[in-house]
């Protein structure tokens, strides 16, 4: 496993902000936005690697990627004594052991422009719906 390493990431304001998650745990791996001021947002991932067939060709790899958002009754983020509601966002990929890794690449990137897509964006962050 590589070394964990703090993670940058711009949220969504009109004037960005980066917010740096630091590692905290390496079991899941976990990091968390360590503005102590505030509820920790937490950003995690896991590799699960199929145990059923490990090491045969029809295996399958799971990474999963998920992010907590916590908000208190005011919509902004608060002390932790204070939040009123959690935000979270996880994603799952499911990739073959015998898939290359531009496979792996190609449906990291397709995921990622999907969620910039203008309609993706709409059901997202206004809950419309474009069917």
């Amino acid at each position: 496993m590589s070394v964990m390493a703090a993670l940058a990431v711009a949220d969504g304001a009109s004037t960005p902000v980066t917010h740096t998650f630091n590692p905290e745990t390496d079991s899941p791996p976990t990091w968390v936005d360590s503005d102590a001021a505030k509820a920790y947002k937490h950003l995690q991932y896991n590799l699960i690697i199929s145990r059923k067939k490990a090491q045969s060709a029809s295996g399958i790899n799971r990474v999963k990627v998920s992010l907590t958002l916590p908000v208190g009754g005011d919509g902004v983020t608060v002390p932790a004594n204070e939040v009123s509601r959690f935000g979270v966002a996880t994603l799952e990929f499911l990739l073959p052991a015998k898939g290359t890794k531009q496979e792996r690449k190609d449906i990291r990137v397709l995921m990622m422009n999907a969620l910039a897509n203008a309609q993706v964006i709409d059901c997202i962050d206004e809950l419309n719906s474009a069917w």
